[in-house]
């Protein structure tokens, strides 16, 4: 089959991992793969796009909410996706997810399919959450099938009246696990004990208020320090407020790291106080190398932080009990090396980069039988078994 995906940005973050992964196994695989993206992209994750994908940057698709850029935006999709007359348009990120959406049913494509890494109406102001939950709906209707990554995200979206129950699957987030579970400690890490918190440098993550949390418990312990993973806007602004806080010489900003895995290796509590994720895959890569873990009451988190257990999982904006919960970890003699070898027990095979794609090529060849398509699918599109 002739497949397009459509996403907003090419950062380094983890829908972007999911995309390409799920491009470059299906080129692999023998279908005729494009990738369209808008006008934020790193060329180091562009770099991992397979060569048998075909790439098409359109600068006019935004992050941002433009009234006039985005209307550009779904002129120019449709044309494209006109010209490349794709058999399926599956979309990734809210942004390009609706403008895509909207575009491939302009341009009469037979399958249009949506990636459901984070819903955007959750865990927003009321206002945000009514015209986001209206987009969505919209666009709904044209929509074959939602792919999420968790089933706390499954259940989100039928709770949210999109679709139908069956028009909903899971297909878990394939990563290589062994990268985390095998990594060894880097050279240079700090001494004492090491917070790790990987994310982008952005308002959702909830780092300013980690690091009042932080430079809390750094008053006690003053053998703590605190490792941040990524870049982002904020990063400025973060620095000067981990300077006002009295913290700027524990706190690390560590930028993006091709060695992360050692870092998290070496680490002794691995955090994510996010309040929007889909099932976030550096959660799954803490708890595969081994840590405790403490995160926000994210949809679907349970599936890999069993709180009391493997790690804490607390109420959104509850920092107080974060706060609590990290005391705990460090004050407790043996919590969190009992809670190290929870993750360690925990079983992950439902993420691995093997047992991604064939699921997504399943739905999609269902639906292909399903539209009468069966001419397109060629012998090197054989079905593989999916849960």
């Amino acid at each position: 089959m002739r497949i397009v995906h459509a996403i907003t940005c090419l950062l380094r973050a983890g829908a972007e991992e999911n995309t390409i992964a799920t491009c470059n196994a299906q080129a692999a695989r023998g279908h005729d793969v494009w990738l369209v993206f808008g006008r934020d992209v790193d060329q180091s994750t562009l770099a991992t796009v397979d060569d048998r994908v075909q790439t098409v940057q359109e600068p006019i698709l935004l992050r941002e909410i433009s009234p006039v850029a985005d209307a550009k935006a779904i002129f120019r999709l449709t044309r494209i996706f006109r010209e490349i007359a794709p058999d399926v348009v599956h979309t990734h990120q809210s942004k390009a997810g609706f403008l895509a959406r909207y575009a491939a049913r302009r341009a009469k494509v037979p399958i249009i399919v949506h990636g459901v890494h984070i819903l955007p109406f959750l865990n927003v102001s009321a206002p945000k959450r009514a015209v986001y939950l209206a987009m969505e709906r919209l666009v709904a209707p044209y929509t074959d099938a939602f792919i999420s990554v968790s089933k706390g995200m499954r259940d989100a979206g039928i709770a949210a009246g999109l679709g139908k129950p069956d028009q909903h699957h899971i297909v878990y987030s394939g990563m290589d696990l062994e990268r985390f579970r095998l990594a060894s400690v880097p050279y240079g890490r700090p001494t004492g004990r090491m917070i790790v918190f990987v994310a982008s440098l952005e308002e959702r993550k909830q780092h300013s208020a980690f690091l009042r949390i932080f430079a809390n418990l750094v008053g006690r312990h003053p053998d703590l320090s605190l490792c941040l993973f990524g870049q982002g806007e904020l990063e400025d602004q973060l620095k000067a407020e981990a300077a006002d806080l009295g913290v700027g010489d524990s706190v690390r900003f560590m930028g993006f790291r091709s060695d992360v895995e050692q870092w998290i290796a070496a680490a002794n509590i691995c955090v994510l106080p996010s309040l929007r994720e889909g099932l976030p895959r550096v959660v799954v890569q803490y708890v595969a190398a081994g840590k405790p873990v403490v995160v926000s009451d994210l949809p679907g988190i349970e599936e890999i932080v069993q709180d009391g257990e493997n790690g804490f999982v607390v109420g959104m904006k509850a920092f107080d009990d974060m706060e609590n919960v990290i005391e705990r970890l460090l004050s407790e003699h043996g919590l969190a090396e009992r809670m190290a070898r929870a993750s360690r027990a925990v079983d992950l095979s439902r993420w691995s980069v093997a047992g991604m794609e064939p699921k997504i090529n399943e739905i999609l060849l269902g639906l292909a039988r399903k539209k009468g398509l069966e001419a397109r699918i060629g012998p090197h599109a054989v079905s593989a078994s999916a849960d």
